[in-house]
């Protein structure tokens, strides 16, 4: 086995352990922080719940190590390579939506802490602005939630871009995963515009990471353009 063909099933466990931990954060804890209607219900939840907002967090943290990770590998695989920039591209992006996604985890936090306030003082100012602090606190996190999201569709393009011009993987995955990018972009483009995102166009990139993941694992990188390090060892 080359070291190119480890490096590959690395990268595709990371893909594969990512987008576990998204899907799980986004479609399942998140959902159980909210514990009855309207804003108290959320920053009741918030509240009462401590280890799930730190578990939250946790995950988060973890999906971004992760993602940093990989655009690093890449970058070690790439070094010296004409088309090297693509990757330390990749690596600045990937480093942005670490930093990005820690903002957007912050807001779970704000809301455990007001929720403790609101919670001591059930009638105090604060309980009685809940709507409208909701509102603020929903506003900022979303206005990181979007633009992170379309920081990590463009980095998940310069990444199957990488694919395609390495010739690391077969061409037609490539180029479903660049489409799959572009789709994603869109949708999410849709909510910074109007604050909705369409979720149909986010499907084709989570089913290509999901093949794409599952494909590296369980053949690596093929040949390709071989770093030369690599070309070395291989011909001693």
């Amino acid at each position: 086995m080359t070291d190119l063909t480890s490096s590959g099933r690395w990268i595709g466990a990371g893909i594969l352990l990512g987008y576990a931990l998204d899907i799980g954060s986004n479609f399942y804890l998140q959902p159980m922080i909210r514990t009855g209607d309207g804003p108290m219900g959320l920053f009741a939840g918030a509240s009462s719940q401590p280890g799930l907002v730190s578990l939250i967090v946790l995950v988060g943290m973890v999906s971004g190590i992760v993602s940093v990770a990989i655009a690093a590998l890449v970058c070690q695989l790439l070094l010296a390579k004409p088309f090297a920039w693509l990757a330390f591209l990749l690596l600045a992006l990937r480093a942005a939506s670490f930093g990005m996604g820690g903002g957007e985890l912050a807001s779970y936090q704000l809301f455990r802490s007001l929720g403790d306030a609101m919670l001591a003082a059930p009638h105090g100012a604060l309980a009685g602005l809940a709507e409208p602090v909701w509102s603020l606190v929903t506003l900022q996190r979303d206005g990181l939630h979007y633009p992170h999201l379309l920081l990590g569709g463009t980095g998940a393009l310069i990444l199957y871009a990488i694919l395609l011009r390495s010739g690391w993987v077969p061409r037609w995955l490539a180029i479903a995963g660049l489409l799959a990018t572009a789709s994603q972009m869109t949708g999410v483009f849709t909510g910074i515009l109007n604050g909705e995102v369409l979720f149909q166009f986010l499907v084709p990139l989570a089913l290509v990471q999901l093949i794409a993941g599952l494909w590296l694992v369980a053949r690596g990188f093929s040949g390709g353009m071989l770093p030369e390090r690599i070309k070395f060892q291989e011909n001693q």
